[in-house]
């Protein structure tokens, strides 16, 4: 078995499987946060399996366990991992997962624990055993006070910027205008959110940022990255920020600013202050699904105390792509 350790802001994780093809995109995905060793006994543990078929998986699901929710597949925006067809169901305290021909998650919040059986994992797209994995760990990190909205976020002088949105708002192409005029990097994807009691705070999740070709021709640097640094993929291709930026990854850090970007046909972009609570009605379809009734209270209050704290504008993303950090960081000195 192939064991990976990792410590994730005091909450320690212990990862194992039998398949290096389940071994690598985690490895990739958390690559940040890896120790050589725990030294403690793991907080959180996660075992992932390679099996045959789905008759191979392990669980039996009983009369009286719950189901709460099903999906045909359609895709949300651009997650496109969630265009699998599912099925969520609660059994003594276990949220089981199933993605049918993909394999079965199940998961034990309040103990810390989860498994999951991919079904010929070498024939998945290592994005999606990323994903698989990434959903396992933050259903476990809730219940640790770590939450996450699908937004990119980056830091400037102590105080943290929220981009979130769906694929062609423009969130990835703002995230990089600021990223590229000196802005450090906090997740493309994926930031986690803290409660630490006087305000909630951003703490950082670096993975890859992928782009679109689309926005490669923006960005003078991307445009001429060899593919040793613009890494090909599909259905995007990624970079890693160190490689073409000389900002390091933030730090933990306040929020200040959330933008909610939307692509307009016009020669130069501007702001619109957004009401509170227009500001979280537009936050909360960015959070993953929670199930567990108390974790969704909990997870709520911390929205909705991000929200209080922070200014939010709807961002009318123009053609002046480059100059979008005149138009922020103006804002955010005087939030200072």
């Amino acid at each position: 078995m192939d064991e990976s350790c990792f410590s994730l802001y005091c909450n320690s994780e212990r990862y194992t499987t039998g398949s290096p093809t389940l071994a690598d995109p985690v490895n990739e995905l958390l690559r940040h946060f890896r120790q050589d060793s725990l030294g403690v006994t793991a907080a959180l543990t996660i075992q992932f399996y390679a099996v045959q078929n789905r008759a191979d998986v392990p669980l039996t699901i009983s009369s009286s366990a719950c189901r709460l929710a099903s999906g045909t597949g359609e895709a949300v925006g651009d997650r496109r991992a969630t265009g699998l067809p599912y099925e969520v169901t609660q059994d003594q305290g276990i949220l089981i997962v199933d993605f049918h021909r993909v394999g079965v998650l199940a998961i034990d919040g309040k103990q810390g624990h989860a498994k999951g059986y991919l079904i010929n994992p070498e024939q998945l797209p290592a994005t999606l055993v990323e994903y698989l994995f990434h959903l396992t760990l933050i259903e476990l990190l809730r219940r640790c006070g770590l939450y996450t909205i699908h937004a990119t976020a980056l830091e400037h002088n102590g105080r943290a910027i929220l981009i979130p949105g769906n694929s062609g708002r423009g969130k990835t192409t703002s995230f990089i205008s600021l990223l590229r005029s000196g802005y450090r990097y906090l997740s493309d994807d994926h930031p986690l959110l803290q409660d630490s009691g006087a305000h909630v705070e951003v703490l950082p999740f670096p993975i890859r940022i992928n782009v679109t070709d689309a926005t490669v021709q923006f960005f003078p640097e991307l445009r001429a990255a060899s593919e040793q640094v613009l890494h090909p993929g599909v259905p995007k291709r990624f970079f890693y920020a160190e490689d073409l930026y000389p900002t390091a990854v933030g730090e933990r850090c306040q929020p200040a600013l959330v933008l909610f970007p939307h692509v307009v046909d016009s020669p130069q972009s501007h702001l619109e202050l957004l009401p509170k609570s227009r500001a979280l009605e537009a936050l909360l379809p960015q959070a993953l699904l929670v199930y567990d009734q108390e974790v969704a209270r909990q997870e709520f209050k911390v929205l909705a105390k991000l929200v209080q704290q922070v200014d939010c504008y709807r961002l009318h993303f123009g053609r002046d792509i480059l100059d979008l950090p005149k138009l922020i960081t103006p804002l955010l000195e005087k939030r200072r």
